[in-house]
């Protein structure tokens, strides 16, 4: 078994084991287990989407910065509101993102493959991000993103109901987008000559 071969199984066995102890995200085993279908490509570290609320200076900073909300599935008034009422070092974000995924391809055909793919299904940021001993990486993205300023020393706070309903819409936008993924990839396995098999959803 070559070393990519190797990796793909590596990749897999982890995938299994993180659905079963509960660590993978929940609606994202269909669309993943599609790309192992595929003969020359395996999936690693990847997000279905997610709502987050970030105690920091900037959306963006590393340093001093915590995430104080995580929910893959959605945001209720409730948990807004419970974020806001505990107050915050720096200033609160609230921000939504859309699916990620990471793509390993055997070689450089299927790495352009598995973009036209994404772009059909609306990954329109993707691209291809570097080689290494797993294989080529793609990384596909959607585009959907909401950044938005929750509270700072200036601000007030905010409506939650009109925020909640927001930014649950747009990760459904992203979920929308990762099941028009999973139907491509699923469509496309019928062309391709070596399939993995059967999903074992046990």
């Amino acid at each position: 078994m070559d070393s990519w071969e190797e990796a793909k199984r590596q990749a897999m066995e982890r995938l299994i084991r993180d659905r079963e102890i509960g660590y993978l995200d929940p609606d994202i085993w269909d669309l993943l287990w599609a790309f192992f279908k595929r003969g020359k490509s395996f999936t690693y570290s990847s997000c279905s989407g997610r709502i987050t609320v970030i105690d920091a200076d900037y959306p963006w900073s590393r340093r001093g910065s915590a995430v104080v909300f995580k929910n893959h599935l959605g945001i209720t008034e409730e948990d807004l509101t419970g974020v806001l009422s505990k107050g915050a070092l720096h200033r609160l974000w609230l921000v939504v993102q859309g699916p990620i995924l990471h793509v390993y391809t055997k070689d450089m055909g299927e790495a352009w493959e598995i973009l036209r793919i994404a772009r059909l299904a609306g990954f329109k940021h993707s691209g291809i991000m570097t080689v290494n001993s797993k294989g080529i990486l793609v990384e596909l993205r959607t585009g959907i993103k909401l950044t938005h300023l929750l509270k700072g020393e200036e601000t007030e706070d905010p409506e939650v109901r009109p925020l909640v309903k927001l930014a649950n819409e747009v990760l459904t936008r992203g979920k929308e987008k990762m099941e028009m993924l999973r139907i491509q990839v699923e469509s496309s396995v019928r062309n391709d000559p070596v399939k993995l098999g059967q999903n074992p959803k046990g």
